[in-house]
């Protein structure tokens, strides 16, 4: 399914995050559409999500409160999939490292590290988030309606979502 309306741009990356101005705008944009809408759909289930996206061209003041939260998290969960294959570019003969003459490769371990915390941060984003949906769930009845079951949600340690479509109930997180 084709992404017409994107709730980040590639701007979000420097403006909400402090990530390198250096980043490849064609290929972080390129990752947009796709984590918007597999991640999206994951933590908001469709119905939140397609209603989220209605709501672009006049937002209520709910989906405005939501929306730095759910910013937050597609930049960095964008991020975390962009680095995947940033150094990599796709060619006739299979994938090539690209290069330049004034730097060199980073090692294994510091393009690990940087993955690695990336991942974390879209994980505590993607907590916020639900910590944020959970604590105002009067405010999205859609999300805590739907038929997924996101609404029992919760997370708990290790910014792991910890209950998908079950009925069971838990605390939200305390903000800290």
């Amino acid at each position: 399914m084709a992404i017409s309306t994107y709730l980040i741009t590639t701007a979000d990356f420097t403006s909400r995050a402090d990530l390198s101005g250096n980043i490849l705008t064609s290929k972080i944009q390129a990752q947009i559409g796709p984590v918007q809408e597999i991640y999206g759909i994951k933590i908001l289930c469709r119905e939140f999500y397609d209603e989220v996206i209605a709501a672009q061209t006049t937002p209520t003041a709910a989906i405005t409160a939501m929306m730095p939260y759910l910013k937050d998290f597609l930049v960095y969960k964008t991020y975390a999939e962009y680095l995947v294959g940033a150094s990599g570019m796709m060619t006739p003969s299979g994938m090539r490292v690209q290069t330049d003459t004034t730097s060199e490769p980073a090692s294994d371990k510091m393009v690990s590290e940087v993955m690695r915390q990336a991942s974390n941060r879209a994980n505590f984003y993607q907590d916020t988030l639900i910590n944020f949906l959970t604590l105002n769930v009067l405010d999205y009845s859609t999300w805590e309606d739907s038929m997924c079951g996101c609404g029992d949600r919760r997370v708990t340690k290790n910014n792991q979502l910890s209950i998908i479509g079950t009925n069971k109930t838990r605390t939200p997180i305390e903000w800290t």
